[in-house]
């Protein structure tokens, strides 16, 4: 054939390619083959059924995007694959479906290179899962004691089967530190193993039978906004209109585990955390008052020295480093998607 000829029948021919390669997306039934690659990730096939599940987790996000950019009150079929703006709500939600595999491939492609021979292809998945539920349901029907759910959903599955990948990944790549690792990481980590010193506080406890969730709220926001532009405590607390119900308070260590405060750990949790010059949320003490926290002052304890804490840090030592490994692949993961994605996707 020549070369004028073939030019002829070159498109003829793509087309023909073209519906060959639709055809065999699906099963002899005529629905989508959900096992056909539509993408990689990391080097690793994202398969079509394994992205749709995916896109499911995000079809809200896609809908909040374009609602807010577009003015789209809801996605309609006909707009999925549509052009807003040079990007289609189909393709934006594909491209957040891969970046949130992207973790989950991670791990499996480091398994792959650690010479595992597990299948971890998406149809080995839904075989595994189905055989989980079965598995579950026939116990049930026995009588017998099921821990978890008595039946998986897909997505939650997918999380457990690569939760399991995932601490399989970091018990092989596990290397116990050295002591001068241990060390270092621990001069460089001051705040570790930082022992609470004390906290002094101004307490606004405001009866709910007198202040509604509203005016507590505006009470704290008056203050911290009075505060803001350089009134003193008193005087804020003053203008409105709450002196009355403030008393200030300081706790020690000792105080954080006493059971006033260890039983309200919203209470417990702020004592812990604010720092001077900061004020806490709201927080409801039942039906009985509504609570706020202004720091006046703060000193620190003492650290728990080296040797006496170097066991337990060397767990966090080890899952830091895994974490901070897993991290870089993550960054540098390459995203392939495949053109016919978009049209399998729904």
């Amino acid at each position: 054939m020549n070369a004028k000829a073939m030019n002829r029948w070159l498109p003829f021919f793509m087309a023909f390619l073209l519906c060959v390669n639709m055809l065999t997306a699906c099963s002899a039934n005529g629905e989508t083959d959900p096992y056909r690659t539509v993408g990689e990730i990391a080097g690793r096939p994202v398969a079509l059924g394994e992205l749709q599940l995916f896109v499911d987790d995000v079809r809200q996000q896609t809908n909040s995007y374009f609602k807010r950019t577009y003015q789209l009150d809801s996605i309609t079929d006909a707009e999925w694959k549509q052009d807003f703006g040079g990007e289609s709500p189909v393709d934006y939600a594909i491209q957040l479906a891969m970046e949130e595999l992207v973790p989950y491939k991670v791990v499996e492609q480091k398994l792959v290179e650690l010479g595992s021979q597990q299948d971890f292809s998406y149809e080995a998945f839904v075989n595994r899962w189905n055989q989980e539920n079965e598995d579950r349901q026939q116990k049930q029907a026995a009588g017998e004691v099921i821990y978890g759910p008595v039946q998986y959903t897909e997505r939650v599955y997918y999380d457990y089967v690569n939760e399991a990948y995932r601490e399989e990944l970091e018990a092989q790549l596990y290397t116990e530190p050295t002591e001068e690792e241990l060390r270092a990481f621990y001069d460089q980590n001051t705040d570790l193993y930082q022992e609470f010193g004390s906290v002094t506080i101004q307490c606004i406890v405001l009866p709910q039978d007198i202040f509604s969730q509203e005016q507590a709220e505006a009470a704290r926001n008056a203050i911290a906004e009075a505060m803001g532009q350089g009134a003193t405590y008193a005087d804020a607390a003053s203008q409105a209109g709450i002196s009355e119900y403030t008393q200030e308070r300081t706790f020690t260590a000792d105080d954080l585990t006493s059971p006033d405060v260890s039983a309200f750990p919203d209470v417990e949790d702020a004592v812990y955390d604010l720092q001077e010059g900061e004020h806490s949320a709201l927080i409801q003490n039942g039906d009985l008052q509504w609570l706020f926290f202004y720091c006046t002052a703060r000193e620190e304890g003492g650290r728990t020295p080296f040797e006496e804490c170097k066991d337990a840090l060397k767990d966090i030592y080890v899952e830091q480093a895994f974490d901070m490994d897993l991290e870089q692949a993550q960054a540098s993961a390459q995203i392939v998607i495949y053109d016919e994605a978009r049209e399998w996707i729904h």
